[in-house]
């Protein structure tokens, strides 16, 4: 009797184990959400990078986006001594709306009543997307409101690439503390070149870039933007 209720519990306990085992390798159908489409929006040539600028948020500061183009290590245009990619303040008081505003407006409204802080944008965003095999769409969006957009012109592959004449990547410059004044790099948006020794384009470098610019990258690559900003009081 104890024998075969012996042998009873040891086939439910295998019986149990192999149930188990079944559940636990199971493979069920699930949702996607976005962070699953972010490989294949970038592959497609999409890209967004966003900036925290909640530390400026104590005083009413101007940001001044500003697109420069390099060519063969040289600079060749500067918007900052044209015209202004973009220009926005971080902050709006309620003192400085019209009048007419300032009247019909609730604390409800207002981001910080009592300080008098109409609205406030803790980031921005640069974003990028092809437009065209010799341009790239740049936008710029702070505060996840109205910005501006820009199309950077591309330079073909040299020599030519047969079925994709046209290769630039992006990355990002180290950011530490912002000097209030002063140009600061964010962005580089540069082009492939060719290496005669080994046959095959490449983009080689830091995958983050210091702002003094002395990687021997800059020498090498042949055609870059860099998108920066300028914040004043």
């Amino acid at each position: 009797m104890n024998s075969l209720l012996k042998s009873s519990t040891i086939s439910v306990l295998i019986c149990l184990q192999v149930c188990f085992c079944a559940v636990a390798q199971e493979i069920k159908p699930g949702s996607s959400d976005f962070s699953d489409y972010i490989s294949l929006l970038n592959d497609a040539g999409f890209e967004v990078y966003t900036f925290d600028i909640s530390s400026l948020k104590e005083d009413t500061y101007s940001i001044s986006f500003v697109l420069r183009e390099y060519s063969k290590g040289e600079l060749v245009s500067d918007s900052e001594k044209g015209s202004l990619m973009y220009k926005a303040k971080n902050r709006r008081m309620i003192k400085d709306l019209p009048e007419g505003v300032r009247k019909t407006i609730t604390p409800e409204d207002a981001f910080d009543w009592e300080k008098g802080i109409f609205s406030l944008s803790e980031k921005f965003s640069i974003s990028f997307s092809p437009a065209a095999d010799s341009l790239k769409k740049i936008r710029i969006s702070v505060g996840g409101k109205g910005g501006a957009m820009k199309y950077l012109s591309l330079i073909p592959l040299n020599p030519p690439r047969e079925g994709n004449k046209y290769a630039y990547d992006i990355r990002p410059f180290k950011l530490d503390s912002v000097q209030v004044g002063e140009f600061t790099p964010l962005l580089l948006v540069g082009s492939f070149w060719y290496d005669d020794q080994n046959k095959i384009y490449r983009f080689c470098g830091e995958r983050e870039f210091t702002p003094d610019m002395v990687s021997s990258a800059f020498k090498l690559i042949p055609h870059y933007y860099i998108v920066g900003v300028k914040v004043d009081k």
